[in-house]
C-alpha cells in the first residue's frame, strides 16, 4: 500500500498534467526565508516532527515542506543571490553565522550549477542593466528598504517567476503596488 504522502504526490501529479496548470520555474529566495530554511531544515526536507513553535512558523514550516516537494517534481530552481551572503555575512552570533555560511554554500553551488545548465539567463552586463534601470526607476520606491530593493532587482536579472518570502511587514505589505512586475512575490503560507 502507497504512503499517504507517496498518494497525494502521485494525485498532484494527475491534477496538474489534467489542468495544464502553469507552474513556476524559477523561484527566488529571500534571505528570511533561506534562515528559515537552515533553523528548520530536518522539518521542511526530511519530515521531522514540528517542534514547538507559534502557529504562523509551523504553517510555514508545513507549508515550505509541501513546497519543496512539489518543487523536486515540478524540477524549481531555487535562486539566490550574492546579495543575499551580503545580508547572511551581517550575522552577528558567529555559530549562527558558520551555519548560514555553510547552508549558503550548498544554495549557492546550486544555484551556480542551474546557471550553467540554462541559457536563458542575461550576460553579466545584461543583468547589470537591468539592475540600474529597476534601481534608479520609481517603481520600486514603495520599498523603503534598500536590501528588498536590491533582492528584487536580483529576481528580476534571473528571471524567477516568484520571489518567496517570510518577511510579513515588508515585500508582502506592498504587492500590489508591485503588481506590474514580472514575478510575484508569495509567502510560504
Amino acid at each position: 500500500m502507497r504512503s499517504p504522502r507517496l498518494l497525494t504526490a502521485a494525485l498532484d501529479r494527475y491534477v496538474v498534467e489534467r489542468m495544464n496548470v502553469d507552474i513556476p520555474g524559477r523561484v527566488f529566495l529571500d534571505t528570511c526565508v533561506v534562515n528559515f530554511m537552515l533553523d528548520y531544515g530536518p522539518q521542511i526536507y526530511d519530515g521531522a516532527p514540528l517542534p514547538p513553535v507559534g502557529p504562523r512558523e509551523a504553517a510555514d514550516i508545513e507549508a515550505l515542506r509541501d513546497i519543496c516537494l512539489v518543487g523536486q517534481r515540478a524540477m524549481w530552481q531555487l535562486a539566490i543571490s550574492p546579495y543575499t551572503y551580503s545580508e547572511i555575512a551581517r550575522t552577528r552570533d558567529r555559530q549562527r553565522l558558520g551555519g548560514l555560511h555553510q547552508w549558503f554554500q550548498e544554495l549557492w553551488q546550486y544555484w551556480r550549477s542551474t546557471i550553467e545548465e540554462n541559457n536563458d539567463l542575461p550576460s553579466f552586463i545584461e543583468g547589470e542593466d537591468v539592475r540600474v534601470r529597476a534601481l534608479s526607476s520609481e517603481y520600486l520606491s514603495c520599498l523603503p528598504d534598500a536590501a528588498d530593493r536590491v533582492l528584487i532587482c536580483d529576481a528580476l536579472v534571473y528571471r524567477c517567476e516568484l520571489f518567496c518570502t517570510r518577511d510579513w511587514t515588508t515585500i508582502p505589505k506592498h504587492r500590489s503596488a508591485l503588481s506590474g512586475l514580472p514575478l510575484e512575490i508569495v509567502t510560504p503560507v
